[in-house]
């Protein structure tokens, strides 16, 4: 559809960027764009609540991050009966979809697509202040001493003319000092520490970027072929076990068929072997994921390079650009509390500063 498919596009940019699917529905209600519901009633004359099926809200939103149509797939039997009797129309679980993929035209690129997804998956989803404020460090931080998240709060300068952010350790704010100690640290020390690596880390690539790429893909290379031969290896077992199980499934109907077994022996027999085999069924999944991951290594590498030279001459920390590159930010304690030098550790979803230290050495 050439009139709605810009708007969703724009759906999943506004999502990858960090705005959440409240805040674009409100944007798009805001902009007078007709939302799915609208457009049904205004093309088919569908009835239903018009005041409240015209508007856009967080669940369409949600949905349609969700729909792999726009990636160019074709999902089917997505519903079906409660029974032959009851014709109520339940929904299926995802995983017994009948999927044509590259079915059509897509409106999202799989790298955009990759991205939001990846977003829904982060461990920082981030908390808003009553202003609908959220911070770009917001779910990004833990600390260093107890594995909890680092919590903000805030509080009005002295003239009253600016609001001050600050994060501490979450499990310290609930309980005090006798689980964790405190952690506090202002916002704005967070934002120049993380935003002066990030251009650091980029001056560092775009002077050197062909070496620094080649020195990352030799080092991941050793440990990814070790990795996905184990995979491989283990794959192949649990897929032999699968076969292995779907033979004996049938034969133990063939025996009971043929009297040979009893019916409840024959029955706790399938049973048993079902299980297994929906177990191995998961693992053969999570296994083909993580061979999937591993032999992507130089493809995320070019990603990363890509989008921390983009922050360049970036002048402030915006949570698109946590989003894209970072995985966590490790704080540490008071100095006054300690006895030690306080520590801030970035980890970023690729480790190309490992590369970095490696060169700089």
């Amino acid at each position: 559809d050439e009139e709605t498919a810009p708007v969703v596009k724009r759906i999943f940019e506004l999502y990858a960027s960090g705005t959440s699917p409240k805040n674009i529905a409100d944007i798009l209600n805001a902009e007078g764009i007709s939302s799915p519901g609208k457009l049904a009633y205004e093309r088919l004359g569908h009835k239903g609540r018009p005041n409240e099926m015209r508007l856009w809200c967080e669940i369409s939103i949600r949905f349609m991050l969700n729909n792999i149509m726009y990636i160019g797939h074709l999902p089917m039997l997505q519903e079906t009966t409660i029974s032959y009797k009851n014709h109520k129309r339940q929904a299926k679980d995802r995983s017994e979809w009948v999927i044509t993929y590259n079915n059509h035209e897509p409106i999202i690129s799989q790298e955009l697509w990759d991205k939001v997804h990846e977003r829904m998956k982060s461990i920082a989803q981030g908390r808003k202040t009553r202003s609908g404020f959220v911070h770009p460090l917001s779910g990004f931080l833990v600390c260093a001493d107890c594995g909890s998240k680092l919590k903000m709060s805030g509080h009005a300068n002295h003239t009253k003319t600016e609001y001050l952010y600050h994060f501490n350790c979450g499990l310290h704010l609930r309980y005090g000092k006798t689980l964790c100690f405190s952690h506090y640290i202002p916002a704005k020390d967070l934002e120049e520490i993380v935003l002066g690596d990030i251009r650091e880390m980029a001056q560092k690539i775009v002077l050197d970027e062909k070496s620094i790429r080649e020195e990352f893909i030799r080092q991941n290379a050793e440990l990814a072929d070790k990795t996905i031969k184990a995979i491989q290896k283990d794959l192949q077992a649990k897929r032999k076990r699968t076969e292995e199980l779907s033979r004996l499934i049938q034969l133990a109907y063939e025996d009971r068929l043929k009297g040979k077994m009893p019916e409840d022996i024959c029955i706790a027999f399938i049973q048993k072997y079902s299980d297994e085999q929906k177990k191995l069924e998961t693992e053969i999944a999570e296994s083909e994921t993580k061979l999937s991951e591993t032999t992507n290594t130089i493809q995320s590498a070019d990603e990363f390079i890509r989008n921390v030279k983009k922050y360049l001459e970036a002048p402030e920390l915006t949570r698109e650009m946590c989003y894209e590159l970072l995985d966590r930010v490790v704080v540490g304690g008071l100095p006054k509390i300690t006895g030690k030098e306080r520590t801030i550790e970035i980890v970023y979803k690729v480790d190309i500063m490992s590369v970095l230290r490696h060169k700089l050495k």
